[in-house]
């Protein structure tokens, strides 16, 4: 919803922290829930979790205007490098699912091999970014990676209620008072300080939220929750809600859409998800990716 407000209301920067957010909270649902997989069925899972509902939302756009094969190929796989340039799919969006993806497939790597091993490549290609003019290393090397590991880091901590509270206070605080320059950057040392004025706000209120999980479970949090649970479906939509309304009427109606698709879409596509792994099959103890 904070990302809806950024498109709804012009000069609302902090709005987009509500990526960073997604990005922190991403970290630390991977660390919590998809230890026990194989990298295979990980990997499977999350495309399934991405793309069916990402295809019926991007479709729209790529019929609102000609698209070129390329224009057509980036949107349908979400893969943004291209020669020189970073190159956004039809739906603009898009752009954080690529990163989302990216993580994934690292962390599907850290589940064949060890944590080392994606943590050394990302360090890599993190260098070869700052010293070279490449986008592709720049895509791979991208600070905003770093806030998926502190969401890893996140899940890892004991949660405590007093620490929890001062956590959440501390990182609301730090979202309405950083600085808010590097709100589109996603490359570079831009990026390095986004990840520091926004990444870390974050991970402070996702700790706090969790410390405080019980406290959520009231009825009163009822409404809240279920805009958390349609969060996929309202981002994807509500640009397409923004072609018709604006201003405060977009941003209701946005979330009213978003939990429409979600309930007629969303939630269907789920239920029907294949099983990957056969009944018989089990995966050994794989080493956790918290330590």
């Amino acid at each position: 919803m904070a990302v809806v407000g950024h498109h709804a209301f012009d000069g609302t920067r902090i709005g987009a922290a509500g990526v960073d957010l997604f990005f922190v909270m991403s970290g630390f649902i991977m660390a919590t829930c998809a230890r026990d997989r194989g990298p295979l069925e990980f990997l499977a899972d999350r495309a399934w979790r991405i793309y069916p509902l990402w295809l019926i939302a991007v479709t729209p756009w790529l019929l609102m205007s000609p698209q070129t094969s390329l224009e057509v190929v980036r949107s349908l796989t979400l893969w943004p490098v291209y020669g020189p340039h970073f190159v956004n799919p039809a739906l603009g969006v898009g752009w954080t699912l690529s990163f989302e993806l990216l993580f994934y497939l690292a962390f599907a790597l850290a589940l064949a091999t060890r944590v080392s091993v994606p943590l050394i490549a990302y360090a890599s290609f993190f260098i070869l970014a700052m010293k070279t003019n490449s986008i592709l290393f720049a895509f791979l090397g991208s600070p905003l990676a770093l806030e998926f590991l502190m969401g890893v880091a996140v899940a890892a901590m004991p949660t405590r209620s007093f620490a929890g509270i001062a956590a959440l206070v501390l990182g609301i605080c730090g979202f309405a008072l950083g600085p808010s320059d590097f709100y589109n950057q996603a490359f570079g040392a831009g990026a390095i300080y986004r990840a520091i004025a926004w990444g870390i706000p974050a991970s402070m209120a996702v700790y706090g939220a969790r410390s405080l999980e019980s406290f959520f479970e009231k009825k009163s949090f009822n409404l809240p929750v279920l805009l958390g649970s349609a969060s996929y479906s309202i981002y994807l939509f509500h640009q397409l809600v923004f072609q018709a309304f604006s201003g405060l009427a977009g941003l209701v109606i946005s979330a009213f859409a978003g939990v429409a698709v979600y309930l007629l879409l969303e939630r269907p596509i789920m239920r029907v998800k294949p099983h990957w792994r056969p009944p018989d099959q089990s995966h050994p103890a794989r080493a956790s990716l918290l330590t």
